[in-house]
């Protein structure tokens, strides 16, 4: 049985990246979310959940909290541009499974899903202190 995926708040110049780097993941497809919406997101209950979280209205944080709360079994995989081991530390202890940089090429997000997804846990080499 296919897993549900979803690519959540995602700015729509890397949605073809990201469904690329699922795909080479193992994932076989995903829907599109155009916001990170927590009650839409708990009715769907993906398996996995590429999330955006550098452009939310809302606390990130906050909101990472959320939606652990509502998909405890979901792999959350936060996309971002923030830098550095505290940002990133912070996610994981919100509830992210992995923390992506958005500097990343195809083949090193196609790398950290398959790690997030295969262990539980995938912090991006670039968020090292």
């Amino acid at each position: 049985m296919a897993r549900v995926c979803c690519l959540a708040a995602v700015d729509p110049k890397d949605t073809p990246l990201l469904g690329r780097a699922l795909k080479g993941a193992g994932e076989s497809g995903y829907t599109l979310l155009a916001a990170l919406d927590v009650a839409a997101l708990g009715r769907l209950a993906p398996d996995v959940l590429v999330a955006d979280i550098d452009h939310l209205k809302v606390d990130s944080l906050e909101a990472l909290r959320q939606l652990r709360f509502v998909l405890p079994e979901c792999v959350i995989v936060v996309y971002t541009a923030g830098v550095g081991s505290s940002w990133s530390r912070a996610c994981h202890l919100a509830g992210a499974t992995g923390v992506l940089s958005k500097e990343s090429t195809e083949s090193q997000l196609t790398a950290g899903l398959r790690h997030a997804l295969a262990t539980g846990c995938y912090t991006d080499p670039r968020f090292a202190a």
